[in-house]
């Protein structure tokens, strides 16, 4: 082939891409061209997310939420339930948590369905939302979505250590015991 009939093979597919992309994007709704992605959103890290804001006394969940798209939440008692989310807007996402419940005997009782709307604030530290929850299977009657609830959470942060004001044994000799490996530092 010539280098002519190269350089407009080349120039003609350049501009069809180029023709896709203003098509498609008209097309868009106005979330969708929002064009927000999991990667560079202010959702992304780790945070502290209290499900029962009015009872400070509730112990918080510690939720990370990946770039990729995933989310993991550690309960206070060790459960895990994992989920994805989505940007919805520049500061605002979708969640969805699956989580399995015992039954009364500790086998399994079923799965919780966490729906939670979030909106991230303008400075990036603290997160609201609501959430809806629903139990389903093992036997569970259809139970519909439950809530709304409020939710709230502090974004963690990374902390250089501080001046210690007391040593590991003396910190460990307080629990009653002495812990089984130290970290090497």
């Amino acid at each position: 082939m010539h280098r002519s009939a190269v350089r407009a093979v080349c120039v003609l597919a350049s501009v069809l891409a180029l023709l896709s992309v203003i098509v498609v994007g008209a097309s868009r709704s106005g979330a969708e061209a929002l064009d927000v992605t999991t990667q560079d959103h202010p959702l992304v890290g780790t945070w502290l997310i209290n499900a029962d804001p009015d009872n400070m006394t509730t112990p918080s969940d510690t939720v990370a939420f990946h770039a990729d798209g995933t989310v993991t939440d550690v309960e206070i008692d060790g459960t895990v339930e994992l989920g994805g989310w989505e940007a919805t807007g520049p500061t605002s996402a979708a969640v969805t948590l699956w989580g399995t419940e015992s039954d009364e005997n500790g086998g399994f009782g079923g799965m919780a369905v966490v729906r939670v709307s979030l909106e991230v604030s303008a400075d990036g530290a603290s997160v609201t939302g609501q959430y809806t929850i629903e139990f389903q299977g093992n036997g569970q009657p259809a139970s519909g979505q439950a809530g709304p609830a409020t939710v709230t959470g502090t974004r963690l942060t990374v902390e250089a250590p501080g001046t210690p004001v007391m040593g590991m044994d003396e910190l460990f000799g307080s629990f009653g015991g002495t812990p089984e490996a130290t970290p090497a530092g």
